[in-house]
């Protein structure tokens, strides 16, 4: 009986772990990495998620008369190909391309009413609703773990490994958690905030940084 049961076990559980694993195309990568103690968040290859906005309603503001040959090699780097006869500005297209930022928890002194103590941080995590990303999770120093609970995510961030996994939010909403490995007497001071929003406000967003 108990190797009947097993059986039956058997079946639900291998599908559940190969759609956890299943090969999915990301839209965009994030790298995750751990510090003390802090997040930085690298973005890689982001180009290519907001290229249909470059070519309908971006257009003007990066075209400042650089040549295009200019900003070839960058265009290859992301594997995007972009044949029509317009100029851009190499720093956007570099920016747009690859680019990282701390993520720090404000401290109770600055906080602005209607925030969460030792929840909230200066630069939040932005990404858009109903596209897959793919994370890659690790640290420099110690063991930490990236945890948000609300999207039922826990990876750990273990220093000169990647774990990685592709999620896609299905709507909008603001995410919080925190790093839940014992990483060091800053442990408790490592939030995270993931805010999902539609593309559009996405890619603007983009445009900001």
């Amino acid at each position: 009986m108990p190797a009947f049961v097993l059986v039956l076990i058997a079946g639900p559980s291998f599908s559940l772990v190969f759609s956890l694993d299943s090969s999915v195309n990301p839209e965009i990568n994030i790298k995750v990495v751990g510090k003390q103690w802090y997040w930085v968040y690298s973005f890689d290859n982001v180009f290519t998620t907001i290229r249909e906005s470059i070519k309908n309603n971006v257009i003007e503001e990066l075209n400042n008369n650089i040549e295009v040959d200019v900003i070839e090699d960058y265009l290859t780097m992301s594997g995007t190909k972009l044949n029509f006869n317009y100029t851009y500005n190499t720093e956007v297209i570099k920016k747009a391309i690859s680019f990282n930022y701390d993520s720090v928890m404000i401290s109770e002194e600055d906080l602005k009413e209607g925030t969460h103590r030792l929840l909230e941080v200066n630069n939040r995590l932005l990404i858009p609703v109903g596209v897959p990303i793919r994370f890659l999770i690790t640290s420099t120093d110690v063991l930490h773990s990236w945890s948000l609970p609300s999207l039922g995510l826990k990876v750990d961030a273990v220093p000169g490994r990647l774990n990685q996994f592709v999620i896609e939010v299905k709507r909008p909403g603001i995410f919080y958690g925190q790093c839940s490995e014992l990483c060091g007497p800053m442990h408790g001071f490592m939030p995270i905030i993931v805010q999902a929003v539609s593309f559009e406000e996405y890619k603007q967003w983009l445009k900001t940084l």
